[in-house]
């Protein structure tokens, strides 16, 4: 008993070890007021938890939803975005959003955004970018010219690349939505293609912290 104990003791010790070896290694995702692709939390330029994120349409651009054949269903001039920060990154964590808000504005079909979902951000090695993914079940309506469809993401979609800057811009060329629901004749999926700018906070970077 009393050798089983000690070898008890020597595992936990071994896996206290292990965890502090990796949370020393691993990499961990923050927003930074300035391109800084490393060491951005330690030096305080990183955006907090709790900050607010508009993302908008980037003016002159058309955001296109098609089948995968390539036949348009909708498309939209106007979009905006509103979420907020609920992490500010640790070792190998995204920096994820809360209460987020979605509206499509001028769009050449009726629709509805019914799940705006949240956001999920992964710094990229080397850059001041990162991967984004779309989580929490977004789902969008509209009446296409197979009747009415919703898509959506499902638990987690990747969306495409946030691109630091000042403005940063998300780019989400070519992400696929599956069909959730709707008229028996709507495609099963939807590939959309759009562009976007992050309008405040006016300089974002991703950064590894």
């Amino acid at each position: 008993m009393k050798v089983l104990k000690i070898l008890g003791l020597a595992a936990i010790s071994a896996m206290a070890l292990m965890a502090v070896a990796g949370a020393g290694t691993a990499s961990a995702t923050v927003l930074c007021k300035t391109p800084l692709t490393s060491g951005c939390g330690a030096t305080g330029w990183h955006h907090v938890s709790s900050q607010t994120v508009h993302i908008t349409k980037t003016a002159g651009t058309t955001t296109k939803l098609e089948t995968t054949g390539g036949v348009i269903l909708d498309t939209c001039t106007e979009e905006t975005t509103h979420t907020v920060t609920s992490t500010t990154g640790a070792p190998g964590i995204a920096v994820t959003t809360i209460n987020t808000t979605h509206s499509s504005g001028t769009c050449s079909r009726v629709t509805n955004t019914l799940k705006a979902g949240n956001l999920s951000i992964h710094h990229i090695a080397g850059t001041d970018n990162g991967t984004l993914t779309l989580t929490g079940g977004y789902e969008v309506t509209i009446n296409t010219i197979f009747g009415t469809c919703v898509f959506g993401s499902g638990e987690a979609l990747d969306m495409g690349k946030i691109t630091g800057g000042s403005p940063a811009t998300i780019n989400t060329e070519k992400a696929v939505l599956p069909k959730i629901s709707g008229n028996a004749a709507c495609p099963s999926h939807g590939v959309s293609s759009a562009q976007f700018t992050v309008t405040s906070p006016s300089s974002l970077y991703v950064s590894a912290s």
